[in-house]
C-alpha cells in the first residue's frame, strides 16, 4: 500500500484499500501485514521484526488475539480522526480504545540506551506491542493538535484515506495527487467533455 498518511497512524487506519463508496479489501490480512508496515514506517527495525515473527510461529492463537486487536485500535483510530476532518467530536468509545492500548504501552516502556542516547522503548517480547505502538503514535497526534496542521480525508473515488496536511495553503484534497488527484482530474475532464458533446448535438439538431 502506498504510505500516503504523512503519519504512522494514518497510515495504520488506512490499511482498507477503500473507506469511500466500496469498502475494502483490508489490507490486513495477517499479523504479519502488521509487522510489514511497521518496518515500513521504520518504527521497527530488523532485529524486533524477527523478534516478533518468532513470537507469532510459536503461538498463533496470540498472534489471532492480537490481529483483534489491532482490527479494533485501528477502526477507532479512523473513527477519532474521520471525526476531525468533519468538524465533529471525537467519538467516546474509539478514544477510549485509543487511550487504554496507549496507557498499556506507556506503562510497559523500558528506559533503553540506543545510538542517539537514552530512550523510552517498548520491550516488543509480546505482539500486542506491536499493536500498541500505534495506539501511542495516535495519542501524540491527538496531543499534538493545537500545534499542528489538520487530518484530511481523501475527496478521491472509492478512498476516503487519512492525511496529516502538510500543503502550504491547507487545502489539500487528495491522500496522493499521482493516484486520486489524477483520477479525479480525468473524471472531471471526461464530465466535462460529455456535456459540450451534448451540448454540441443539441445545436446541431436545431439547425435547419
Amino acid at each position: 500500500m502506498s504510505l500516503s498518511g504523512d503519519h504512522p497512524a494514518l497510515n495504520f487506519a488506512n490499511t482498507v484499500d477503500s473507506r469511500r463508496g466500496r469498502c475494502g479489501p483490508d489490507l490486513l490480512r495477517s499479523f504479519d501485514d502488521v509487522i510489514v508496515l511497521g518496518e515500513r514506517l521504520a518504527l521497527l527495525d530488523d532485529e524486533i521484526a524477527s523478534t516478533l515473527r518468532s513470537l507469532l510461529i510459536a503461538d498463533r492463537q496470540m498472534g489471532q488475539s492480537a490481529m483483534e486487536d489491532a482490527i479494533d485500535l485501528r477502526e477507532a483510530i479512523y473513527a477519532t480522526f474521520i471525526a476531525e476532518d468533519r468538524a465533529q467530536p471525537y467519538p467516546p468509545e474509539a478514544l477510549a480504545i485509543i487511550q487504554d492500548a496507549a496507557r498499556i504501552a506507556r506503562a510497559r516502556q523500558i528506559l533503553a540506551e540506543t545510538d542517539d542516547g537514552f530512550r523510552w522503548k517498548l520491550p516488543f517480547d509480546q505482539l500486542l506491542d506491536a499493536v500498541n505502538l500505534f495506539a501511542i503514535e495516535a495519542a501524540q497526534l491527538l496531543i499534538e493538535r493545537p500545534n499542528r496542521r489538520p487530518v484530511r480525508e481523501c475527496r478521491g473515488d472509492n478512498c476516503g484515506w487519512l492525511f496529516l496536511d502538510r500543503s502550504k495553503s491547507g487545502r489539500r484534497l487528495w491522500c496522493s495527487d499521482a493516484s486520486c488527484g489524477a483520477h479525479s482530474r480525468v473524471k472531471r475532464f471526461r464530465s466535462r467533455q460529455k456535456r459540450a458533446d451534448h451540448q454540441a448535438q443539441v445545436v446541431a439538431r436545431r439547425r435547419p
